[in-house]
């Protein structure tokens, strides 16, 4: 039977603020296709309005850029610890998938690469590409356990039986591959007349359990929390006192620990601090004119960090307004900040007063309230 076990707890972690600045990323997440077949109420991709607004465009990553991140992650002094595929949209959607994966494996850039997924294409076949090109971690997300709460949820019309079945098999010739299920605790539905959340019940979590702890190496229920900064089900909710992963969290966060930690390459080339950045309004860099050594080691991320640093994240457009810092992650370096700049590259004060991502007025978080 699998572990119940929260994901950022299944793997020994090295205190962060002892160690940045850190010359290699812990982590390089790669956006292959921002493009999705679910558009669940939590997620922007179901607010078609704020996409707008933002002028969102979303495609898939062509192989030769993905090669040229990848050659570019060589570069580093020590091995990654993780490179992370799929976050903005599905993954298995990308016909190039299994060889990305493969290319990964043999550029030997990371200690495990990670997959994230919906597991709605999941099939025998792909399965088995998806194992021998050398995928050693899939992280799939559950939006309900029936039909008609898919529909609800995700706008689509899921097959249950065939979901778990594929599963199944994917277990059963997983090798080197660990499975990770989760579910969150409350959804909300996609339908107006339906905007009440509908909680887990306790013979929900035990059919959950039942019919998925026997195919997967770890399970868990996630708690439903404000991720996606500045769209849909988010604006309904605020901080609590418990994070994603039922971890006890501060109301707010000062310093953003996910810009001292890792890269996230968006489809088309830009580059981003944080995953969560869906508009990409805090782009860093474009690996099609830079290296991602450039990038890491680059003024603009250098100024967002001392911006954090300085108790600054407020004046940051989108960072001000984002949950994730507190509720996404157990990291905390808000009383560290005078110790991590002493051992950072003192920035000059044009460069440091310089900010890439000024907001139009000086507010703080609008999200963020006392739990």
């Amino acid at each position: 039977m699998a572990t119940v076990v929260a994901r950022i707890d299944s793997t020994r972690k090295v205190a962060l603020e002892e160690v940045v600045p850190l010359s290699t990323p812990f982590s390089a997440h790669i956006d292959v296709c921002s493009v999705c077949n679910f558009k669940c109420s939590f997620c922007f991709q179901a607010d078609n309005a704020g996409m707008k607004a933002a002028n969102l465009k979303r495609g898939m990553m062509p192989m030769a850029l993905f090669r040229k991140i990848v050659d570019d992650l060589a570069q580093f002094d020590t091995k990654m610890k993780k490179v992370k595929i799929g976050n903005h949209g599905e993954p298995t959607l990308h016909p190039d998938l299994p060889e990305m994966i493969g290319y990964v494996r043999d550029r030997n850039i990371a200690q495990t690469i990670e997959l994230f997924t919906n597991a709605s294409k999941l099939e025998p076949i792909l399965n088995e590409r998806l194992v021998d090109a050398g995928l050693q971690q899939i992280n799939i997300s559950l939006e309900g356990l029936t039909s008609e709460r898919y529909k609800e949820v995700a706008g689509v019309a899921m097959d249950m039986e065939r979901l778990v079945e594929n599963i199944r098999h994917l277990y059963t010739i997983r090798r080197q591959c660990r499975i990770y299920i989760k579910i969150v605790d409350q959804t909300s539905s996609l339908s107006p007349d339906k905007d009440v959340p509908h909680v887990m019940s306790e013979s929900e979590r035990r059919q959950f359990f039942e019919t998925y702890s026997g195919i997967c190496d770890e399970i868990y229920v996630e708690k439903v929390v404000p991720q996606w900064a500045r769209t849909q089900f988010e604006k309904q909710n605020k901080v609590g006192s418990e994070g994603m992963y039922g971890q006890k969290i501060r109301s707010y966060k000062e310093i953003c620990p996910f810009v001292f930690m890792y890269l996230h390459f968006n489809w088309d080339g830009t580059t981003s601090p944080c995953t969560l950045d869906w508009p990409k309004k805090v782009v860093i860099g474009n690996v099609y004119q830079q290296s991602v050594h450039e990038i890491w080691n680059g003024l603009r991320l250098r100024q967002l960090q001392q911006m954090m640093l300085d108790g600054q994240r407020h004046r940051v457009d989108f960072c001000n307004d984002c949950s994730a810092p507190m509720v996404c992650c157990n990291e905390d370096l808000d009383e560290h900040a005078a110790s991590i700049e002493k051992r950072l590259v003192r920035l000059s004060d044009s460069e440091k007063q310089e900010n890439p991502w000024r907001i139009s007025s000086e507010r703080s978080a609008t999200i963020i309230t006392q739990p």
